[in-house]
């Protein structure tokens, strides 16, 4: 690529510039607060962690600048050694000490680095790569099949640790590839293995039981039932309203949907029973209502609704908060998984409100941003940032109310940790430096 000498200031995009460094000085004051103990038995700044957080935010800051003077061209052909070094990384640190009890971190005098944080930037500029090179069709097989080894190698790894969270959030690259021409047909079969998984999980945890003449058969049993139904009912559809040059195509898609129904249908028992520990079923109770464990393991749950609901409209200011910090430690994990806590508790409803509107606002521009460009790198690169953030957004904050499971996914730029906040900061900072190329760079 040839570029002229175009001012990277000039043509730098100021609005997400000014939503990223706001999201991240409103992160970091929520952060202080998460630990805050009174001023009296404050410990010494650069060894607390809001300390070490306001090293890695400068750093971010640092590297971020850096990264605006480099050219474009050099981020785009260095994709996949980056991605291959952070993989390798991701296979290293199986060999380290477990923390946790999962094997996820290199430890550092009191630092720790994860490299299943950094692997989601290096995958989206490998995927972007991929996808955009000359000559490359994301239409033929070959590229679909590249694309999903990219994905699903580091996952694999990740589960290995296992952080089953981090995990989860590479579902949200089929995101980006139905942007760039995956059939829709993809998109509705995930949708479809999700409500079968979730409503699986409900007959399992709830143990449902269905009376079917006279006898009385399982949830799961009787939902297998209505899908064998479900399939009859197309199948005669199809069979005698669907005409005869399109009723095999259809008969064959519907054979394949009602297989992967039953399939997970039936690999929810055994998964459930034989896969998931008591503390995950107990969970999964909890989060459908099934039972009530407020000193077990819906402790955290419940200790957060109440941190939640006693910010009321307006909250109770700034370093107030009496249940999510680390001077009551009425919720575990407050500055962790759990940080939005602090935010309703201190700044209520309200608070939360305009937080989600400027988050919100954020990924809106990004997409916007990812729209206009010329460059398909670019627009794919932005794609993928704006669907990995919110994503975490999204169970972050579901995970806080109780909409779904806790299964460790940090908010990006609050919740404390060196790895999170540093490979966010710089996929916004990449994004920056090739948005303010979008005028000579053609693709």
């Amino acid at each position: 690529m040839k570029y002229r000498n175009l001012s990277i200031w000039r043509n730098i995009d100021k609005p997400l510039l000014i939503m990223y460094l706001l999201l991240s000085v409103i992160g970091y004051f929520i952060m202080y607060s998460s630990t805050f103990k009174g001023l009296d038995i404050q410990s010494d700044f650069w060894t607390a962690n809001y300390g070490k957080q306001l090293i890695w935010i400068i750093t971010t800051l640092f590297l971020g600048f850096f990264i605006l003077l480099l050219d474009g061209s050099f981020i785009k052909n260095t994709a996949y050694f980056t991605y291959g070094f952070v993989l390798l990384l991701l296979i290293l640190v199986l060999l380290m000490p477990p923390i946790k009890g999962a094997r996820s971190w290199f430890y550092f005098s009191g630092f720790s680095i994860q490299p299943s944080e950094f692997i989601k930037l290096t995958l989206s500029l490998s995927i972007a790569k991929l996808l955009s090179d000359v000559g490359s069709r994301f239409q033929e097989f070959r590229t679909k099949l590249k694309a999903f080894f990219m994905i699903i190698i580091p996952a694999l790894l990740i589960a290995v640790q296992p952080d089953p969270g981090t995990m989860l959030v590479f579902a949200c690259f089929i995101f980006v590839l139905y942007r760039e021409g995956l059939s829709g047909n993809f998109l509705l079969i995930g949708l479809f293995t999700v409500l079968i998984a979730v409503v699986g999980i409900f007959l399992k945890a709830s143990n449902s039981v269905f009376h079917l003449a006279g006898n009385a058969i399982s949830g799961n049993i009787f939902f297998g039932l209505i899908l064998i139904l479900g399939f009859i009912f197309s199948f005669l559809i199809i069979r005698y309203f669907v005409l005869p040059r399109f009723r095999k195509q259809k008969i064959q898609r519907l054979i394949i949907i009602t297989l992967l129904g039953l399939s997970i249908s039936g690999g929810i028992n055994y998964v459930y029973d034989s896969v998931f520990s008591e503390r995950h079923r107990t969970r999964f109770q909890i989060m459908f209502g099934v039972k009530e464990d407020r000193k077990g393991a819906g402790y955290n749950i419940y200790q957060a609704l109440s941190a939640v609901g006693s910010g009321e409209g307006f909250g109770k200011g700034y370093l107030k908060g009496t249940l999510s910090n680390d001077k009551y430690n009425h919720v575990p994990e407050q500055n962790t998984d759990f940080i939005f806590c602090v935010l309703a508790e201190e700044w209520g409803f309200l608070g939360s409100f305009l937080f989600i509107a400027l988050y919100l606002s954020t990924l809106i521009r990004m997409i916007l941003i990812a729209e206009r460009q010329r460059s398909k790198f670019t627009r794919i690169y932005g794609y993928c940032v704006s669907a990995i953030l919110f994503f975490h957004f999204m169970i972050n904050i579901a995970m806080v109310i109780g909409l779904a499971p806790v299964i460790g996914i940090p908010l990006p730029f609050f919740s404390k940790g060196g790895s999170a906040i540093l490979s966010f900061g710089l996929m916004v900072f990449i994004l920056l430096r090739l948005d303010s190329e979008r005028k000579v760079v053609l693709r």
